[in-house]
């Protein structure tokens, strides 16, 4: 690969859908393993809640989920990408920074990449330098990839200016090339992949069919790899609850209800009715019973004693003191 241009294809093409295939693979383990983990949790709730309330309790929980696993997934790819950027790591492919050894004193310095920016048919190179983008200002610079006739390197004394000069034997739809392959495969589309005729020009064989364009999908063909891994390439998420399954699993012990109704005059009247029958029953049971009570105190107190002569014809008890 080292006789070819920083900005030709088949320099990144490897190592970019080495990128694509660790994106996809980061983005399906850490959705399963999310949902693995968020269906592990229980809703532990006082009272049997209703169907619209469990479904919104649901949804609710479902999207904040969804918002953590994506954010926490970008976090931690932003992060590795600052960390190589900043530690100014240098690409094997040549792509940001390279080695030059001078012979004459056996010396090596290192010489930055610049990208140029603005139409590739421009091939006079010492009218670029307002026009380019540096590797060590930047990650994300990048050139339209395409097959590329010329060397890796500009000719000695030459600012280094990846410029396409002279034009590209034919350009790639879609791809770019930069500083790294990771940020300028984010930047890139697959809309290359969808066309036979681009997959036969940069020797995909034919047994690997074209990407479907008919089929539905929220993300068209020109969509950045970067949208869709924002969404971690994920088409819909299904969502879905069982109220019965919940009920069951509550098996609440008791179920009461309460509701107001205004009372009429009937009501009222057969709940007072209601309230002097039962208060004349039960003073009838308790008032013999006290009677008997403070007689049998009494007695105690005078230090009588009470006789039981016998009962009258109405079936009531005589009693006398001595």
């Amino acid at each position: 690969m080292s006789r070819f241009s920083a900005l030709d294809f088949r320099l990144l093409a490897m190592s970019q859908f080495q990128i694509l295939t660790l994106l996809c693979q980061i983005a399906a383990s850490t959705v399963s393993n999310d949902i693995n983990q968020f269906l592990t949790q229980q809703m532990v709730t006082n009272q049997v809640v209703s169907r619209q309330v469990l479904e919104v309790q649901i949804i609710a929980l479902v999207e904040q989920m969804q918002t953590t696993t994506v954010a926490n997934v970008k976090y931690i790819d932003q992060l590795v990408s600052l960390v190589i950027f900043n530690s100014g790591i240098m690409s094997a492919l040549n792509t940001n920074r390279y080695l030059i050894q001078n012979p004459l004193v056996s010396s090596y310095y290192i010489q930055h990449g610049q990208y140029f920016v603005g139409d590739y048919k421009v091939s006079n190179a010492s009218h670029l330098n307002n026009t380019a983008c540096d590797c060590t200002l930047m990650s994300n610079c990048t050139f339209q990839a395409g097959f590329y006739n010329y060397s890796i390197r500009p000719p000695q004394n030459v600012a280094a200016l990846y410029v396409p000069s002279p034009p590209p034997m034919f350009i790639v739809p879609g791809m770019l090339v930069g500083c790294l392959p990771h940020d300028s495969m984010l930047q890139s589309t697959l809309e290359c992949f969808y066309n036979r005729s681009c997959l036969n020009l940069i020797g995909i064989s034919q047994a690997i069919a074209p990407l479907n364009a008919t089929v539905p999908s929220r993300f068209r063909v020109n969509t950045t790899v970067n949208t869709m891994f924002d969404q971690l390439f994920i088409e819909t998420w299904g969502n879905s609850s069982n109220f019965t399954s919940y009920y069951d699993a509550c098996r609440p012990e008791a179920c009461s209800y309460t509701y107001t109704e205004r009372g009429n005059f009937l009501y009222t009247m057969t709940i007072l009715a209601s309230l002097i029958g039962g208060l004349a029953t039960i003073l009838g049971i308790l008032v013999p019973l006290l009677v008997q009570f403070f007689r049998r105190l009494l007695g105690k107190c005078r230090g009588d004693t009470i006789h039981t002569i016998d009962s009258d014809p109405a079936g009531r008890r005589l009693f006398y003191f001595s």
